[in-house]
């Protein structure tokens, strides 16, 4: 398995049972097996069991994941706006280290709306975490412009719009506080986006370990990839050496206080 010939640290994988295939779940074992075999530094984790089984059983895998493998895997807590108690987390959350939060208004169901996610704001204003979000089609109630009021609201906190969809290169340079991720996002588009928003503004992301080998047969075969295969697609589009380091390492380090990282 190649290793990869630049720090990386990946802003967005996760655990649990992912949606779709009963049985197509991944533990920490297989996060910290991609570390081991292809060189990834760290990596932030949310679990999806949160979604597709519950918040209780989410929030013991995480806590299992950080006892654990906290020095090389950062907790991210996945909140959902349609539970009325997802807050009761924040403190067992914060008191673990957690990194930030994570929202997936797709897989959660709810239309993106201030009314929906002022509370989230609001929580991630006073622990002082940034949000990944997955950012849906152009056009949804769940891409990336309906988010514009909550950003207006709360200019302090970083968001983090996953999959670099071409509705959020305007909000990235609007917005101080906007950063783009390149999960599952193809090596032409992080050109653009690049070309549009410069380095500063771009997160390396990957939805690990969906399609990677983790030296088991998946519950769901995806098609392979590595992360010596993405960051060569990026080189391959003429991405200089400094650029992808802010994006595969730097900009992550930074924007969650990754100290000795």
């Amino acid at each position: 398995m190649t290793r990869v010939d630049l720090p990386v640290i990946d802003c967005h994988t996760h655990i649990g049972q992912l949606p779709g295939v009963v049985g197509d779940a991944y533990g920490p074992e297989d996060l910290v097996y991609l570390q081991d075999h292809e060189g990834v530094r760290y990596m932030l984790v949310s679990s999806a069991s949160t979604s597709t089984i519950g918040r209780g059983c989410g929030m013991a895998e995480m806590l299992a994941m950080v006892a654990r493998y906290g020095e090389r895997l950062g907790a991210m807590l996945w909140a959902n706006p349609h539970d009325p108690a997802w807050a009761e987390d924040v403190p067992v959350a914060a008191a673990h280290g957690f990194r930030g939060l994570k929202i997936h208004p797709v897989l959660d169901h709810y239309a993106v709306t201030p009314e929906a996610l002022d509370g989230v704001f609001a929580c991630a204003r006073a622990q002082g975490w940034p949000i990944l979000t997955h950012a849906d089609v152009d056009g949804s109630p769940m891409a990336a412009a309906p988010y514009e009021p909550l950003l207006r609201a709360y200019p302090d906190v970083p968001l983090i719009l996953a999959h670099l969809r071409p509705g959020a290169i305007p909000l990235a340079r609007r917005y101080e506080n906007v950063y783009l991720d390149t999960t599952y996002v193809d090596a032409w588009m992080v050109e653009v986006g690049l070309a549009a928003l410069g380095a500063g503004k771009l997160l390396f992301g990957s939805d690990a370990c969906e399609g990677f080998d983790v030296g088991r047969v998946p519950g769901r075969v995806r098609p392979r990839r590595s992360y010596a295969g993405l960051i060569a697609a990026l080189h391959e589009r003429g991405i200089t050496d400094a650029d992808l380091e802010r994006i595969c390492y730097t900009n992550t380090k930074e924007l969650f206080g990754l100290d000795g990282v």
